[in-house]
């Protein structure tokens, strides 16, 4: 048997510094991986809660301005997830609305982040002509991040959420004359 002595191979110090290379390259596309899964959670729930002050302020809107009470506008108040079944509770709405909601609950995803919302009604300050026909909504979404809270329904307290967004809105009385 003859050996080539011309050839050469890798020496053990050479194959332990590809395996030390590769391992941290994978390790990286790993953490990148999966710190964009995290964050694009993330972003899809901050779009939701967006989406539910959004969808609250309308509804809001679909009401009466006469009938725009602190009390009356307590029926969109509160968790978006049964805290006994823990599924979603049913989409609240006006009787006298126009709008009826064609799906009766929200979907899965929204339960999944523990959305809670909590409505603030209040006059506009007298530091505009005609303000006493305005009125604020102040529509503030709480939700958390993968994680279920201690208190699902968090009646007159502050949710026990980990994030918050608020959206307002003015709403103008157009049947007063001014």
């Amino acid at each position: 048997m003859k050996f080539f002595s011309g050839k050469k191979g890798f020496s053990f110090v050479e194959i332990i510094i590809a395996l030390f290379v590769s391992i941290i390259f994978l390790g990286g596309l790993i953490y990148f991986a999966s710190t964009t899964r995290v964050e694009t959670s993330k972003a899809g729930n901050y779009l939701r809660a967006l989406q539910i002050a959004q969808e609250t302020i309308e509804l809001i809107q679909s009401v009466p301005v006469k009938e725009l009470t602190q009390s009356k506008i307590q029926l969109f108040e509160g968790s978006l997830v049964d805290p006994d079944s823990r599924k979603s509770v049913q989409l609240p709405f006006h009787a006298d609305s126009v709008w009826q909601p064609q799906t009766k609950t929200y979907p899965e995803q929204y339960t999944n982040a523990w959305f809670y919302r909590k409505i603030k009604l209040e006059p506009v300050e007298n530091s505009f002509p005609n303000s006493r026909f305005m009125q604020k909504i102040v529509v503030e979404v709480y939700w958390n991040e993968g994680k279920a809270p201690d208190k699902i329904e968090s009646i007159g307290d502050e949710p026990d959420r980990m994030r918050k967004l608020a959206l307002a809105t003015i709403v103008f009385d157009e049947g007063e004359v001014y």
